[in-house]
């Protein structure tokens, strides 16, 4: 029975001991540009590390969309935008996204998390405040592809 459980954890960490980001550790909250605005997107929780969906952001004023890239567990990633009214979505058996009415020179936080699902985990967003952003955010690493 020991051996049997050693051999799961051991699996359990082969699985998982990748997952998480590795980019570089986060530094603080850079100024946007030019009138611009900072969207911070940053996942803390491990709840379905294996599960990385891509995060799009549609421009809802032009319909133009773009995709930003992957938040891995304990990863965060950050996008400049012209002010408008902004989607952040991501899409596994189902989707989920969050909206953005950017006003000039504003930073947001938007926490992504996965939620249990019927076969996969669901993406889920969350705008959160500044003063918890900064004290959540500070653990996390750049979400970068290897």
């Amino acid at each position: 029975m020991q051996k049997l459980l050693f051999f799961s954890g051991f699996l359990t960490l082969l699985m998982f001991g990748g997952c998480s980001a590795k980019g570089p550790q986060f530094a603080g909250f850079q100024k946007a540009q030019d009138g611009n605005s900072k969207v911070y997107i940053y996942r803390t929780s491990f709840l379905g590390a294996a599960i990385v969906p891509n995060i799009h952001q549609k421009n809802l004023d032009t319909n133009e969309s773009l995709l930003l890239g992957e938040v891995k567990p304990s990863g965060y990633i950050s996008t400049e935008i012209k002010p408008g009214n902004y989607e952040f979505w991501a899409k596994t058996e189902a989707k989920n996204e969050v909206q953005i009415s950017a006003k000039a020179n504003e930073t947001y936080c938007v926490e992504h998390y996965i939620s249990f699902g019927f076969f996969i985990g669901h993406p889920q967003f969350k705008m959160i405040p500044m003063e918890k952003c900064e004290k959540e955010i500070i653990a996390t690493n750049l979400s970068v592809k290897e």
